[in-house]
């Protein structure tokens, strides 16, 4: 009996310990006290889509097959992503010399999307942005970029990395 009293008062203790390393609460690393015995933690899925999608590039190259879709995809986006709450938004058309572009309307405190389409031999050349207002993210704008011209590109778009639309 008093073995187990012993016992469950060094689980509690190791618990408590555990509790108070510097992994978020209610963690499993925080549970085992990953960081105090050394142990490696894997990322979550948000942060590794959040990785792959920060590697695409925001310049790129589509052949002139693959252009029909990238330019609907950038359409798509425009229409019904940067305004959910108010889709579909008619994208602003801009040309410039042989530059095709499409752009969102500005909302207040909150990001603009650009994508620019020029034509070279055997495809296109697309450049995205993402401008962000003075009290917005610059992070999550260069992440919004890249999720956009990923979406282009490949048709992979990562919702749960979209910022909250409207006034930040």
């Amino acid at each position: 009996m008093k073995k187990s009293c012993i016992l469950s008062l060094i689980v509690i203790l190791q618990v408590t310990a555990c509790s108070l390393s510097g992994s978020p609460k209610g963690s499993i690393a925080d549970v085992v006290g990953a960081s105090q015995h050394g142990l490696e933690v894997a990322a979550t899925t948000e942060d590794l889509a959040r990785s792959e999608v920060l590697q695409s590039p925001t310049d790129f190259d589509v052949t002139i097959e693959q252009d029909r879709y990238a330019w609907e995809r950038t359409h798509l986006f425009l229409e019904n992503y940067v305004e959910p709450q108010r889709s579909p938004v008619r994208p602003i058309t801009k040309v410039v010399g042989s530059r095709w572009g499409l752009a969102s309307p500005a909302v207040q405190g909150g990001y603009v999307y650009e994508v620019w389409r020029e034509a070279i031999p055997d495809g296109f050349h697309y450049s995205v942005r993402c401008l962000s207002a003075p009290e917005a993210s610059k992070e999550q704008a260069a992440l919004n970029a890249a999720n956009l011209a990923r979406f282009i590109r490949d048709g992979k778009l990562e919702l749960s990395l979209l910022p909250a639309a409207g006034p930040r």
